[in-house]
């Protein structure tokens, strides 16, 4: 893969398993789910018996290793959204700074997309279930997760669902000469 190509990184935060997904055009102006490949994709996994608070900070740590493996130019996180539960809102809150800071660390842009408008993009219905997700990323990239939770999917569908919105500005910024931006 070209160095040019931009690596996008989608996370699915969770505090005792969050999915990533580290994925690459194949050529310059990906249009196609199958224009991009999969660098690397899997769970942080932590033990639920570790405090929330030693959680939270293994899991920057963890993220910010696998930032400075791969070199994104882009983290993609799900938008925040109000969850019944305010305990969770707060927690999915606090996950999100972590990953923000390990990009801020890196000097990463962090974007945001709702998790309906990633399933609206790759399965036509911004309501789909997980297995939902999980087969349309299996169609449109190849991708199995095996006996990998559906947390990769779901990072996946996120990392891939910004790259394909990018696919305009790409193309244009292409056919003008200029720089990549995300």
């Amino acid at each position: 893969m070209s160095a040019e190509l931009p690596i996008i990184l989608g996370i699915d935060p969770g505090s005792r398993i969050t999915g990533y997904a580290f994925i690459q055009g194949k050529k310059p102006v990906p249009a196609m789910p199958r224009d991009f490949e999969v660098i690397d994709a899997g769970v942080l996994r932590i033990d639920a018996e570790i405090p929330y608070i030693e959680r939270i900070g293994m899991l920057h740590e963890a993220i910010h290793q696998l930032m400075e493996q791969h070199r994104p130019r882009v983290c993609v996180l799900e938008k925040a959204f109000h969850d019944k539960n305010a305990s969770t809102s707060i927690k999915l809150g606090e996950l999100r700074g972590c990953y923000i800071a390990a990009c801020s660390r890196l000097a990463i842009d962090v974007k945001e997309i709702t998790p309906a408008e990633v399933k609206k993009t790759l399965t036509g219905n911004g309501r789909s279930e997980k297995e939902g997700v999980a087969v349309a990323i299996k169609t449109l990239m190849g991708f199995d997760r095996g006996n990998l939770p559906h947390d990769v999917t779901d990072a996946l569908a996120i990392a891939l669902c910004f790259g394909l919105q990018l696919k305009l500005s790409w193309a244009m910024e292409s056919r003008m000469g200029g720089a990549k931006s995300l």
